[in-house]
């Protein structure tokens, strides 16, 4: 009678489990009927057109700007322009609201096979200006080009190649070799920080990685030259700074017909540049440091006497990512070195002056250096703070001519600046500028400003706050500070100097972005 009991009693416990299962399995059947419901509601993430995944991005964004001199830029400040004394608009402040930092983007995947995949990126915003645009009332301004590029990887023997505009070999990564890796400042500011090395352009790219640790790339890459000129000399002092017959060709004006605007010059480079890097992604244990290092060689031409005058320039650089405290504090520094590489920075200094022996191309020495780090105390919070710059060395050169001595090279100390303090009222007389523009110039003649940089140097900090983060999309505002120092060389008259304090805010609408992550997805800045 007792086994009888017994043999009931988990009879009756089986039954009473199985029910319990069924309704567990019941439950989830449910949950997943919803979940899929909503998905559907929602609509994917990405779509697929022919095999390939097609997935849109961008933001939309309203930003604004003040500084305390008046630039004459929008939301991307042009850091070699910040203005000296001479300026008569650089005695106000500058306040601007803009739009045009909103961006759309489009990234396209295939897998050709389960180890070869291709990838196509483009990428746009606004700031682009053509010669119509303008603020006065429609505020028409020019769709641009950011990026745009096909990368295939053959995952089997670790080999990457990329053709089309995008971030340059010479931009820092975050992990490996790749164009979606590079890593940019966090400010709302579009020219980043001084001391930031980086570029955008067209140009082809191989890349072999290693068991996905270390990585090596080669790139050619377009080419162009930025030259600083000569300052003159103080009235009744001996010698010119002008070369016998004329000063050298930097530049030419591009061609009617030629897709160009015609109204720009380009320097007269005759070979794409160089770029060489290696990369290593340091495994330890619960964070990846990427350590990298790059090697840069460039070709300059001018034309003087009749003939094609070279020198080739170039550079190294190296950079460190590294998750100092995973998930809450990421530190970054990255620099370069070499004569030639002014363009390669965030401060836009020049690449090269010309020789006063030949008229030749007379490359600058520079170094620069940019210093971060990101705190991530919420995962709707990040803060920044970066301190970087550029620093020019000078190059005189004295070349005796007969009766007289050219005084030339890169920031000669003979170099007049008796007029940087002092402000020119004068109007422009350019013909397609409006009546009442500012000449922006020195007084000339005994009060001229050479006015040769010798260094800008920044530190800026500022937040990103997730306003909100859901199936709508993502919403983020954001404040930026900084505080900028331009300074010239010393000449006769003394050394000028320029300062410029700087706020920031954004406010965008990341409407491609869906529910949070465990881990908040930054804007792509």
């Amino acid at each position: 009678m007792e086994r009888l009991h017994k043999l009931e009693a988990r009879l009756d416990k089986s039954q009473k489990t199985t029910q319990a299962d069924k309704k567990k399995e019941k439950e989830e059947k449910q949950k997943e009927k919803e979940k899929k419901e909503e998905a559907e509601k929602n609509g994917p993430d990405n779509f697929r057109f022919r095999g390939i995944t097609i997935t849109p991005g961008g933001f939309i964004a309203l930003e604004s700007v003040w500084r305390s001199r008046w630039v004459g830029a929008d939301v991307n400040t042009p850091f070699q322009n910040i203005p000296y004394n001479f300026f008569a608009t650089g005695h106000s402040s500058e306040f601007r609201f803009s739009a045009r930092q909103s961006r759309l983007s489009m990234l396209v995947k295939g897998d050709i096979d389960p180890f070869t995949k291709i990838t196509g990126y483009v990428e746009t915003d606004f700031l682009g200006a053509a010669q119509t645009a303008n603020s006065n009332e429609s505020n028409s301004y020019n769709l641009r080009l950011r990026q745009m590029y096909t990368n295939i990887d053959w995952d089997s023997f670790g080999a990457h190649f990329m053709a089309g505009q995008a971030w340059s070999l010479v931009t820092l990564n975050k992990v490996g070799i790749k164009p979606d890796t590079t890593i940019q400042p966090l400010t709302i500011d579009a020219q980043y920080v001084p001391g930031y090395v980086w570029a955008r352009q067209p140009g082809m790219r191989l890349t072999v990685d290693f068991n996905k640790e270390f990585w090596l790339a080669f790139a050619a890459e377009g080419a162009a030259t930025t030259f600083a000129g000569y300052g003159s000399l103080p009235p009744g002092f001996f010698g010119t700074t002008a070369l016998p017959l004329q000063n050298p060709i930097l530049f030419g004006q591009a061609a009617g017909g030629g897709l160009f605007n015609i109204v720009n010059s380009y320097s007269l480079n005759r070979a794409p540049d160089l770029i060489g890097k290696a990369a290593w992604d340091a495994n330890l244990g619960d964070r990846i440091v990427h350590l990298e290092g790059f090697g840069l060689a460039r070709n300059f031409t001018t034309r003087a006497y009749w003939g094609n005058r070279n020198a080739w320039g170039g550079g190294f650089g190296a950079g460190i990512f590294a998750p100092v405290l995973p998930g809450l504090l990421d530190f970054q520094v990255s620099g370069a070195i070499g004569h030639g590489i002014g363009r390669y920075g965030a401060g836009q200094l020049a690449d090269a002056t010309w020789s006063a022996v030949d008229g030749g191309p007379l490359p600058i020495n520079e170094r620069m250096i940019l210093i971060g780090g990101v705190l991530h105390p919420r995962p709707d919070l990040d803060i920044y703070a970066y301190a970087g710059g550029e620093f020019t060395q000078r190059n005189p050169q004295y070349v005796a001519i007969p009766g007289n001595v050219i005084f030339g090279g890169f920031a000669n100390p003979y170099f007049n600046n008796l007029g940087c303090n002092i402000e020119n009222e004068a109007l422009t007389t350019t013909a397609f500028l409006s009546g009442g523009t500012a000449a922006n110039v020195p007084l000339g003649g005994a009060l001229a400003c050479a006015g040769i940089i010798k260094d800008i140097r920044q530190v800026t900090g500022g937040f990103w706050h997730t306003l909100y983060e859901g199936q709508f999309g993502k919403v983020r505002g954001g404040v930026q500070y900084s505080y900028t120092i331009k300074d010239g060389f010393s000449g006769i008259g003394g050394a000028p100097q320029a300062r410029d304090s700087m706020v920031f805010t954004s406010f965008r609408y990341y409407p491609f972005e869906g529910a949070a992550p465990t881990i908040p997805v930054l804007a792509k800045f």
